[in-house]
């Protein structure tokens, strides 16, 4: 029989259940099940004590040192009294779970559970910027020796654009717009880069990895953190609420409410503010890229021309009315 690589598998959620019942004092686990296949395979665990998250990372998506560093900025700000989502600490004192897997070796972390769900009120939206906000702050002195990618051009840009041009190969007037588009915005964030704050980020606050519970919100998800530039990662909330829609809706009031809500807090600068309309064209690229180059987990079928030209119309328009060119 012909022995073929694997790209990905899906741990058996009750396979993963003696293992968790052996390194973690959580009590007895009720249920586990295989709750979302994303960047990486989220486990929901029900015990007779709480609920809990196991991430198990994807073999070729974040190495040991990668997710060390995750853990180290979620044990600062835990310290700190910010709300995250944070790592359990195993019986052997420990955070990371070795599995071995038909693709090779895949790293396990069972975090808190974030209590709550998702919200785009106006509330919610202020509450959430002014959380941010305090996280930044608190993120300020945080220092890793751990090795981990950093959230610059070449990691936004540079990187997903390799992934993009195969399968936009037949259409290589649309890879010229992105190509000469890359160096316009790669240059008007060289260009004040100097000037922008620089710290450790959440790298994905599109407002979906928050859940708000009563008059409180937790943070999850910092698999695309790393240290980078603030106004990058408040622009990130400003695209999610305005990708995909017509240009007329691009003022949005969440943004707003959440913009005002995290300067009363931390105050963005002049250069902060200019770079973010910036950033939102470069968040639209870096996705592009994430979705090509993981086609061989996700698939491809669904990276066809009507993706193509819903993504790029985005940021024609988007560049149009904020004059990036």
């Amino acid at each position: 029989m012909l022995k073929l690589p694997v790209y990905h598998s899906v741990i058996s959620s009750h396979a993963i259940v003696p293992v968790i019942n052996d390194l973690y004092e959580i009590g007895d686990i009720l249920e586990c099940s295989f709750y979302e296949n994303g960047l990486n395979d989220t486990y929901l665990l029900k015990t007779s004590i709480d609920k809990y998250i196991l991430r198990i990372y994807k073999a070729h998506w974040r190495n040991k040192h990668e997710i060390d560093f995750e853990l180290e900025l979620l044990n600062h700000l835990n310290k700190k009294n910010i709300p995250v989502s944070a790592p359990v600490i195993s019986r052997e004192g420990g955070y990371l779970i070795e599995l071995e897997a038909p693709e090779g070796t895949r790293y396990a972390v069972l975090f808190t559970f974030a209590k709550g769900n998702y919200s785009d009120e106006k509330a919610s939206c202020e509450l959430y910027g002014e959380q941010v906000a305090k996280m930044h702050l608190a993120m300020d002195d945080f220092e890793c020796g751990q090795q981990r990618f950093t959230l610059n051009l070449d990691h936004l840009l540079k990187e997903p654009l390799q992934s993009i041009r195969k399968p936009l190969s037949h259409r290589q007037e649309d890879i010229d717009y992105l190509e000469s588009l890359s160096e316009v915005l790669a240059n008007s964030i060289a260009e004040i880069s100097s000037e922008l704050d620089w710290g450790a980020c959440h790298g994905d606050l599109h407002g979906a990895n928050v859940h708000f519970y009563e008059d409180t919100l937790t943070h999850f998800d910092f698999d695309c953190g790393g240290f980078g530039w603030r106004a990058y990662d408040v622009s990130v909330f400003l695209w999610s609420r305005v990708r995909g829609k017509e240009r007329e809706h691009f003022d949005n009031e969440q943004w707003t409410v959440f913009l005002d809500s995290y300067q009363k807090h931390k105050v963005l600068s002049e250069n902060d503010l200019k770079a973010i309309p910036i950033f939102v064209a470069i968040r639209e690229i870096w996705l592009m890229g994430l979705h090509t180059g993981n086609a061989q987990v996700w698939s491809c079928g669904w990276q066809n021309d009507h993706y193509f030209n819903t993504n790029l119309q985005f940021l024609r328009n988007w560049c149009e009315v904020h004059s990036i060119q």
